[in-house]
């Protein structure tokens, strides 16, 4: 008796990858939005550590004003390519809520740097203690720059240019910039 030859099922096929439907609406922080959305939460953080370093006794043993060079150095080192970087990884990402996010784990980067004042006494601890707020502060920083954020849709120029009908701007792009109505070029 002979093995029956296996019948071939159909396999599974990947969906087919759609053409490019062309350019996507980016949304942009300028100048002066990414200004505030980084160095406004950078000067607050130097400002709490400057005063911390001024009240008596909170300072007996030093360890608090080597911190205010390192959290500047980290807020060039890790929080300006960091907060650019973020800018453009999600610049189709119309939600500015993974904007925020993106910055606050910008912020947290900023704990490690600690370290490089040496792993002796209390410097391991303080961590957190640079790492939560300034996360927290960049995503802040970057909430309150929010309406400075403007969305570019390429199509609406291309429509505009070729002397078409503008269309509405989409829910998305209205929320991403804090407006209540959707308002129509034309």
């Amino acid at each position: 008796m002979t093995t029956p030859a296996p019948e071939k099922t159909p396999r599974r096929r990947r969906p087919r990858r759609r053409p490019d439907a062309g350019p996507r609406p980016r949304l942009r922080l300028g100048l002066l939005g990414w200004a505030v959305s980084w160095l406004l939460p950078t000067a607050i953080m130097g400002a709490v550590l400057l005063s911390l370093t001024l009240v008596p006794g909170l300072d007996a043993d030093g360890y608090l004003a080597p911190l205010i060079p390192l959290v500047g150095g980290a807020a060039v080192v890790v929080g300006i390519p960091g907060t650019l970087l973020v800018g453009w990884f999600y610049r189709h990402h119309l939600n500015p809520v993974i904007h925020v996010l993106g910055y606050v784990l910008v912020g947290l980067l900023h704990g490690p740097v600690v370290l490089l004042a040496g792993p002796q006494g209390l410097v391991p601890m303080l961590i957190p203690i640079v790492g939560f707020p300034a996360g927290i502060l960049l995503g802040a920083g970057r909430w309150i720059a929010q309406p400075l954020a403007r969305v570019e849709d390429p199509t609406a120029e291309v429509d505009a240019e070729g002397g078409g009908e503008a269309h509405a701007e989409t829910d998305a792009e209205t929320t991403a910039r804090g407006d209540a109505d959707v308002r129509t070029d034309g």
